[in-house]
This record gives structure tokens, C-alpha cells and sequence, in this order.
């Protein structure tokens, strides 16, 4: 039997794209462009491990494939191009588009993706059979596009009770949650659990066995993410596009919520979004992680611009070399602060509304 011949990229692709990431990590991320710049045959040894994990039958696998096929192809230039435009991966993208297994996400990403790079690299004729397999794809799939858009429904006083149950309901899981974890903490430390009034208001809350909430309602949901872009016809409609986090903020109709995104708030229709769990304990720790590495680098970032705004004439040698490095340190956290700028456009959205 023959194996794949492995090649030095594939670890750090496997990093990037496995299938146990709850969303895009753009450290690891990050890691495979640095590693691809860097490397003379980093372009060719990238496209050829994405080539594999594209084969692998996880849809979360091939998408944070094809989101990683996307920031190299923003941050690696002509050579990443040309392996992207290339007869092998192209094909393979044709391939997984075209099998009958393939989630339906997974061939509307690659759409989305062959899109972009067909109008990225129009101008150079050596990048043309990106265009000519976009074309074919394509035709080959005329039913790949968003979805209509829900009649707005006024939501009923038996919606409203429904997510008031749902709501109460997530309420009392997340109490016996928390109860569970006290009492196996307890235990393990020898102590007694808690008990008393606390105890016995949070029995008293769980008496009345229900299934579990659906997730259908904004009440229970904190934010969804996009799964096509969104283009208002109304007045009043959240513009967004695929990948997008949206922050729910309340249901307005019976298949439209209102969202928050980059401070602009809205509604848009459920059938465009997916919901997202919230993170976790291990995300939020990478997320503050993130954010003090950024808040790290604002010290050269301040003096890269200081030194940008001398004049031209005034640079010495060393103060060129100090400016190159100062520009490869800030260019590292890009992706980074573009994320916490979004983040921090939603929270500053959400502000007004807190306050009506």
C-alpha cells in the first residue's frame, strides 16, 4: 500500500484545519502563511497539505481548509497564487463541490471562495484557470446560492410564551450545572456540598421535568454566524456578509431577530445565520491571551509611525533596518487586531441599546 508522501507543512495545516477547533484560530493560522513565506517551497509543500485535508470527509475540516486557503492567498502573494490557480487545486476543489456527500456549506464556501480569487487574480493571465474552473463549477451547480428571505411573521403571544418556557428552562439547566460542579468539587476537596434555603430553591426550580430548549428563540441564543452574505431591501435590515458573528439582541418577527455587527444594529432572517455556542473557558483565556499580545505591540507600533513620519532624508541605514523590523513585528498581530476591532464595534453597538 502506497501513503501520502508527507511533506514539512503538514502538521502545522493539520493544526490550523482539525476538525475539534470551535471557529477559526488565527494563530495556527497565521503560523502557515509566516511558514510559507519563509520557506522557497513553502507555496507549493502549503497547497499540496491543503490538497489532502480537503480529501478529509469532516465538513468542519474542509471549510477551515478553505478559510485557510483564503488568508494565504491574502498574505503570501504571487507564489501562494499560483498554486491556488493550479491544475491540482483546483480540481480537487471541483471534486469535493461535485460529490453528492459534500455538506451543503462546504460547496456554497467554495463558491464564496473561487469567487473571490477568479475577480483577486483577473489581471494576470498566468492565474486564468482559476476562472475558467470557477465558470465550470458554476454551471456544474446552478442551485449554489442563498437562500429567500422569510415573510416577516409578527410573532405571536404563544412565541412569546414559548420563548419565555425556553428561556426559564436554560435558566434552571445552567443552575443545576453549576450545582453539579460545586457538589464534584466538594467532594473531591472532602467537604460537604452546600445546603439550606440556596440548595432547596434551586430543587424547587427543577421540579417540573421539560425537554431541553431548542435553541430556537433569542432568548437562548447569544450570537449566530453568517452562513451567506445579506444585502437589505428594507430599511431597518442588518447588511453582513458569510463568516460574520452576529450578537442577537431580541426576536422582532417570527423568523427575523435583531442583531448587533461592527456597531451597526438591524434584523436579518434566521435561514442565513447558524447559532454559535458560547465560548468557553479555554476561549476566553486564548481570547485575553490575544488581546494583551496586541496591546503589547502598541509601543512599536507608536514608534513605527513616529519614525514613518520623519522625513526621508533624515533616515540613516540603522534607522531603516530598525523600521523593517519594527513593521514585521506589527504586521504579525494584522488578523489580530482586525478581530478585536470588530469585537469591540459590537460591544460599542450594544451600548445605546443598554441604555434606551
Amino acid at each position: 500500500m502506497f501513503r501520502a508522501q508527507q511533506n514539512a507543512f503538514d502538521d502545522v495545516v493539520a493544526k490550523a484545519t482539525d476538525e475539534n477547533l470551535t471557529s477559526e484560530n488565527w494563530e495556527y493560522i497565521m503560523d502557515v502563511c509566516d511558514k510559507a513565506n519563509s520557506d522557497d517551497n513553502g507555496a507549493r509543500d502549503a497547497v499540496a497539505s491543503m490538497i489532502k485535508r480537503l480529501a478529509h470527509r469532516n465538513a468542519n475540516v474542509q471549510l477551515y481548509t478553505l478559510e485557510l486557503a483564503n488568508a494565504l492567498s491574502q498574505n503570501c502573494g504571487q507564489k501562494i497564487h499560483l498554486e491556488l490557480s493550479s491544475r491540482s487545486f483546483t480540481d480537487a476543489l471541483l471534486r469535493l463541490a461535485n460529490d453528492r456527500n459534500t455538506h451543503q456549506q462546504v460547496k456554497a464556501k467554495i463558491l464564496e471562495c473561487m469567487e473571490d480569487w477568479t475577480a483577486m487574480f483577473s489581471r494576470d493571465p498566468d492565474l486564468g484557470i482559476m476562472g475558467q474552473q470557477y465558470i465550470k463549477l458554476k454551471s456544474q451547480n446552478p442551485n449554489l446560492h442563498p437562500p429567500s428571505k422569510p415573510h416577516k411573521r409578527e410573532i405571536t403571544d404563544i412565541d412569546r410564551k414559548k420563548e419565555y418556557e425556553e428561556l426559564q428552562m436554560a435558566l434552571a439547566l445552567s443552575i443545576k450545572d453549576k450545582a453539579a460542579a460545586a457538589h464534584a468539587i466538594a467532594v473531591k476537596s472532602g467537604q460537604p456540598p452546600a445546603t439550606g434555603a440556596a440548595e432547596s430553591s434551586k430543587s424547587k426550580a427543577l421540579v417540573q421535568p421539560q425537554s431541553l430548549p431548542s435553541g430556537t428563540t433569542a432568548a437562548t441564543v447569544s450570537r449566530v454566524r453568517a452562513l451567506f452574505d445579506f444585502q437589505p431591501s428594507e430599511p431597518g435590515e442588518l447588511q453582513f456578509r458569510k463568516g460574520d458573528v452576529i450578537a442577537v439582541l431580541e426576536s422582532v418577527y417570527k423568523d427575523w431577530w435583531k442583531g448587533s455587527l461592527r456597531g451597526q444594529t438591524g434584523i436579518f432572517p434566521l435561514n442565513y445565520v447558524e447559532k454559535l455556542s458560547d465560548p468557553t473557558a479555554e476561549e476566553l483565556q486564548r481570547e485575553a491571551q490575544m488581546e494583551a499580545e496586541v496591546f503589547g505591540e502598541i509601543k512599536n507600533v507608536e514608534k513605527l509611525l513616529t519614525l514613518l513620519s520623519t522625513s526621508s532624508s533624515e533616515l540613516n541605514v540603522q534607522e531603516n533596518e530598525e523600521i523593517t523590523t519594527l513593521y514585521h513585528s506589527t504586521l504579525a498581530i494584522r488578523p489580530k487586531l482586525i478581530e478585536l476591532i470588530g469585537k469591540y464595534s459590537q460591544k460599542k453597538g450594544r451600548i445605546p441599546l443598554m441604555l434606551d
